[in-house]
């Protein structure tokens, strides 16, 4: 028998969010969350089933554009596949746990590809990049995918413009899985560098998620 005491295990990183492993198994993984007032898990797609104990405050919780107020004593269940994003929009600190319960492999694979390198792909559609900011926009991308390429499961990071000009951009992101995807896209350095660029574009970037089924490469 293991006694954790979660208070001793409450942590505040950078960006005013968090993060300490309670544990980590094969088919579970407990992690405590603390955002301070104004911080922010942005909208992801969950690749296992998630349960979320709220311990202490109050969060904004994101499912599939709906947005729910949870407190204390509440209990979410959230199925692989979906978007989600957390949010503290109060002045105290939210407090939780994420328990992640990965499914285990099948015996036989959903398609061919599975476990291929870049077998899952975000694509980005970048709001208008603002007048006299693309050069500036470029050069954040190019530092931006420097760091993340540091990241376990990064392959690749690609950015393309119009042909017919324009200033909407947009990125190809390759990972090994969507695990390793995730682990970046909730990291801080992602918070950060996208921090970075809010004030180069005008709006909101879209992205959408694929997962490789047939390559063709040369």
């Amino acid at each position: 028998m293991e006694i954790v005491d979660l208070k001793s295990r409450e942590v505040s990183g950078q960006g005013g969010r968090g993060i300490s492993v309670i544990a980590e198994e094969p088919h579970l993984t407990i992690r405590q969350l603390r955002l301070d007032s104004g911080s922010e898990v942005p909208e992801h797609v969950t690749d296992a089933p998630v349960t979320i104990q709220v311990l202490r405050g109050e969060g904004v919780f994101t499912e599939n554009g709906q947005s729910f107020r949870v407190g204390p004593g509440k209990l979410l269940r959230i199925a692989r596949g979906v978007s989600m994003g957390i949010a503290n929009a109060s002045a105290e600190p939210l407090v939780l746990l994420a328990i992640r319960t990965p499914l285990p492999e099948k015996a036989v694979p959903e398609s061919s590809l599975d476990g291929w390198e870049g077998c899952f792909v975000n694509l980005i559609e970048f709001a208008p990049v603002k007048p006299g900011k693309e050069d500036v926009f470029v050069e954040w991308f190019s530092r931006s995918s420097e760091v993340f390429a540091r990241h376990r499961g990064f392959i690749s990071r690609s950015l393309l413009e119009p042909i017919e000009g324009g200033s909407r951009y947009a990125a190809i992101v390759e990972h090994e899985s969507k695990e390793t995807f995730t682990d970046m896209h909730l990291s801080d350095d992602r918070q950060r560098l996208f921090r970075e660029a809010e004030p180069l574009v005008m709006g909101t970037s879209k992205p959408h998620f694929y997962r490789l089924r047939l390559a063709f490469r040369k």
